[in-house]
């Protein structure tokens, strides 16, 4: 899959019944457009998981919308270039992040200064944070037997990016390219994670980013549509043998999934 990508080749081809290559060269590039059609209406550039640093107005009140979700993580707030601490508990005074709402997680967040307001100026507040879609903290055990392979389990999407594995005492592991010595691994590119001999029975903590089931399905049912079309560009309609006739709807896109979409859209701009 190329970065950005909410579905593979072969997924596409699989709904589709397309058996041969032929028209693979046009297949991979309806994905990458339908992907980047998505991430365009939904007005969020991006939904793998990331580090970033937001730049916000100050706005008087205790909250701010984050522009990204959902937050996996957030490291730091500071206003007029004062670093304010975090919350120790939810009761007390400092910044926390508006916990998610669902599982998989929906709804756009906010950072909230508990016993504070974010003073208003211009581009003062700036927050420090994760935010994408990521499974974390998911527990395996490496096989005690070859071959020493894990598949991530992927409750709410498939694989597209691993964010880190480590020991269950949270010492890191190293990811390399084949080989994998102890304290190390390879990936499979579909999450699936092979691993030393010498890590056997150990366990283990994945954490990877995921594509959404629901967006998955949308950039599915699109390409293929548009892949559709080019039998009918611009027909309206068409006799089937004069004893009826079958009627097309042209639209940029297909009504349900954009109703499938506006969970998924950013809706607040600042």
């Amino acid at each position: 899959m190329a970065s950005g990508d909410l579905i593979s080749l072969a997924q596409l081809k699989a709904h589709l019944g397309v058996q041969s290559n032929g028209d693979d060269i046009v297949l991979s590039g309806l994905i990458s457009q339908i992907s980047r059609a998505i991430a365009a209406y939904l007005n969020r550039p991006f939904i793998w998981p990331r580090d970033i640093v937001d730049v916000f107005d100050g706005n008087g009140r205790d909250r701010i919308q984050l522009r990204h979700w959902p937050v996996v993580s957030a490291s730091s707030v500071s206003v007029n270039g004062q670093v304010v601490p975090p919350a120790a508990t939810p009761q007390s005074a400092g910044w926390l992040v508006e916990a998610s709402d669902l599982e998989p997680p929906g709804a756009m967040q906010q950072v909230i200064w508990l016993g504070g307001v974010f003073p208003r100026g211009w581009q003062n507040v700036s927050v420090a944070y994760r935010a994408g879609y990521q499974v974390s903290g998911e527990t395996v055990a490496v096989p005690s037997a070859a071959p020493y392979f894990v598949q991530a389990a992927q409750p709410y999407g498939a694989f597209v990016c691993d964010m880190g594995v480590a020991y269950a005492n949270g010492a890191a592991l190293t990811g390399v390219a084949e080989n994998p010595g102890q304290g190390q691994y390879v990936l499979d590119g579909v999450g699936g994670y092979y691993f030393s001999a010498a890590d056997a029975g150990q366990s283990i903590v994945l954490n990877y980013g995921y594509a959404p089931a629901d967006l998955a399905l949308c950039a599915l049912e699109w390409a293929a549509d548009r892949y559709r079309y080019r039998e009918r560009i611009g027909m309206t309609s068409k006799s089937l043998g004069g004893q009826e006739t079958a009627a097309f709807r042209l639209a940029a896109m297909p009504d349900f999934v954009a109703l499938a979409l506006r969970n998924f859209a950013r809706i607040i701009a600042n």
